[in-house]
């Protein structure tokens, strides 16, 4: 597991992260002071908790917070502030955990104990990258699809986060130049098959859900990142 420390006031360098060092390993735990720095790392690298620390300057925290939930969806947040004031930003950033000064070993502890978004080590690693059209990495190793499209279907359930598509809007996403609709649902056929099929291969099996007319993602089967 892998753990993000900000705190733009150095406060916790100490405090926080000697007890994360300590239960999780050095490796494993990234101390931030700077805004910058932090989202640098943050969108090259893999994480799965956030510490955030809040300073004077909390709204603007709160923002980055945002950015890194999407960043990685299902990252679990866990807001330090000296009272309850930014609890309704906390609900709304969906985080995971809630703690108000002082801070102790227990109430770390408990917030790691009762993640939101559970940790799974050793899913397979599957990429998504934007850039020139979709590109598919799984544990790293790129993935090869029968047809272009696949990769394009991939990204459009990979963006629902585990919400349904019906077939009615995947059609008007991936052929929307096309008028021919009998056509354009054989089409579909043939690219749910070859996503299914290629992603089962890779060891993705039963990743992929659908269902009358509908298709989604189990997205407890891998830990998913865009690149």
């Amino acid at each position: 597991m892998v753990i993000l420390v900000y705190d733009s006031s150095g406060k916790a360098a100490d405090s926080l992260t000697g007890m994360l060092k300590a239960g999780y390993g050095e490796d494993n735990v990234h101390y931030f002071t700077d805004r910058a720095k932090l989202m640098r790392y943050a969108d090259r690298h893999i994480f799965h908790v956030v510490f955030l620390c809040l300073s004077a300057q909390a709204e603007e925290e709160l923002d980055d917070a945002g950015k890194l939930c999407l960043i990685i969806p299902g990252v679990n947040l866990i807001i330090i502030s000296e009272d309850e004031r930014y609890m309704s930003r906390a609900l709304k950033l969906h985080a995971s955990g809630y703690i108000c000064l002082p801070l102790t070993e227990e109430a770390v502890d408990s917030e790691l104990q009762n993640l939101l978004y559970p940790v799974y080590d050793d899913l397979p690693l599957l990429r998504l990258e934007r850039r020139n059209g979709i590109t598919v990495y799984i544990d790293e190793k790129p993935v090869s699809f029968a047809y272009k499209k696949t990769g394009e279907l991939l990204a459009l359930l990979f963006d629902m986060e585990g919400g349904m598509l019906s077939n009615e809007v995947m059609i008007d996403r991936l052929w929307e130049e096309s008028k021919d609709i009998d056509k354009s649902r054989s089409y579909l056929q043939n690219v749910r098959s070859d996503l299914i099929h290629t992603l089962s291969t890779w060891g993705l099996k039963g990743a992929v859900k659908h269902k009358r007319g509908r298709m989604w993602l189990d997205m407890s089967r891998f830990r998913g990142v865009y690149s």
